[in-house]
């Protein structure tokens, strides 16, 4: 799903709150990644795949897999605690279960990958695997590599943790690094190196970038960029470039050789969530309070405002939002239930459905989205109905997939084989993002 999907807020109510709180195996040569998991081109070895989404029940809390070829709930598992946001895995095979609130994330297998060149189907499972660590909250993923990053508290500082989908096979990450200072963060994996947000000296929230690079198992601190990002929040990588959200407008940074490049693109408002894929050269941005949209050119010095509230009230929210697989359409789902598709082509309004009936109660988990494999289609949890919904992009008709749940779905992602499944952007985003002010 190479998708940025970003569930805005885990509960309505919060829409008034602020929107930020997401041994050296060769230490003087490259390390070589156990991510990339496969190098072969599999578009002909799409599949229906399968929906992951939770109920929250505190100590009953469970997840579920829906057979999206069988139209049917093929497993489902007790949780140790309840979820409290899902994203699907970088290679697409499993759900990131982050249950920020009891400090841990737990990893199911969906059944469904490629081995060589054919696809395996198996039977879902929960993963050995637990990643530990004070208030896992930014979940990324790009080109086969995946991050949490664990928000951490004054005793612990903050970590991240990187792993690819044969890292998790093996129940295994492949490495992982503390930070002295705890603070609300994002850690961007792009190849060798994560680049992870900042605290500079005397500042008490992430302010600028800091470069990592991997060596084996571990990580070596390579400084930091030049360029500061005042109020960092959000990030996103394509083919090229990083991008992160500042007060300010965005922290531009690429790679070149074995250092970065980096620089400002302005913006008259603070952006807070981007939006990134490896098929799209420019990025989204999301601005907050204002929840403008603005699209960034790597290469620019301004960011470009783009029009998503068509025909729907000034002041409409979005509930979540995200990128599809090949980042040719950018869907926002407000706060009346309306979902709008932008054309990423040319960055106009293609069109909007009502697809809930009512927004979510107040309390009650949001709306989430969930892309499926080929980009066609966006599943949206409705948990008012306790429903989930199948939109067609192109054609704007929705469905209903899933009826009669019996409880408010929380989260939503799909697993399957469809080549790489980075989350291509933030904002949700991180686990409820939104609610964790600095």
């Amino acid at each position: 799903m190479n998708s940025s999907l970003h569930s805005a807020l885990p509960r309505l109510g919060a829409l008034t709150l602020a929107l930020l709180l997401a041994a050296c195996n060769n230490d003087t040569g490259s390390t070589t990644l156990p991510g990339g998991d496969d190098d072969h081109d599999h578009d002909h070895e799409e599949t229906a795949g399968r929906l992951v989404f939770t109920q929250a029940a505190g100590s009953n809390s469970r997840v579920y897999v829906y057979d999206l070829e069988q139209q049917a709930t093929i497993a489902d598992f007790a949780l140790t605690y309840p979820a409290t946001a899902l994203h699907t895995s970088p290679g697409g095979r499993y759900a990131v279960i982050m249950q920020r609130d009891n400090d841990q994330v737990q990893i199911l297998d969906g059944g469904i990958w490629l081995h060589e060149d054919h696809v395996d189907t198996g039977t879902p499972g929960l993963s050995a695997l637990t990643l530990l660590g004070v208030k896992p909250t930014h979940y990324r993923g790009n080109d086969g590599l995946g991050t949490v990053f664990f928000d951490g508290d004054a005793a612990t500082g903050s970590q991240f943790q990187l792993f690819s989908d044969s890292s998790l096979e093996n129940d295994d990450v492949i490495a992982s690094h503390t930070l002295e200072q705890a603070h609300h963060g994002i850690a961007e994996p792009r190849g060798e190196w994560v680049l992870s947000s900042n605290v500079s000296d005397g500042a008490s929230a992430a302010d600028g970038i800091a470069l990592y690079h991997l060596h084996g198992d571990h990580f070596h601190a390579e400084g930091t960029l030049a360029t500061a990002c005042p109020g960092l929040h959000g990030g996103a990588s394509n083919t090229t470039h990083s991008v992160f959200g500042c007060e300010d407008g965005a922290l531009v940074a690429e790679l070149h050789g074995n250092h970065f490049h980096d620089h400002k693109v302005t913006a008259p408002e603070r952006l807070a969530t981007i939006l990134g894929s490896p098929d799209l050269t420019d990025f989204a941005a999301l601005s907050y309070p204002g929840y403008n949209l603005y699209r960034i050119a790597p290469d620019a010095t301004e960011a470009e405002q783009v029009t998503w509230r068509e025909n729907t009230a000034a002041d409409a929210k979005p509930l979540a939002y995200g990128l599809d697989p090949h980042g040719e359409h950018l869907v926002l789902l407000d706060d009346a239930g309306t979902l709008h598709v932008i054309d990423t082509a040319e960055w106009h309004h293609h069109g909007q459905i009502t697809v809930l009936d009512q927004p979510p109660a107040d309390g009650a988990p949001a709306p989430a989205l969930a892309f499926s494999g080929d980009g066609h289609e966006v599943f949206v949890s409705d948990p008012r109905a306790q429903a989930i919904h199948r939109v067609e992009l192109e054609s704007l008709t929705v469905t209903t997939e899933v009826a009669d749940l019996g409880f408010a779905p929380l989260g939503l992602a799909w697993t399957g084989a469809a080549g790489d499944h980075d989350d291509h952007g933030e904002g949700e985003e991180e686990e409820g993002e939104h609610d964790h002010e600095h």
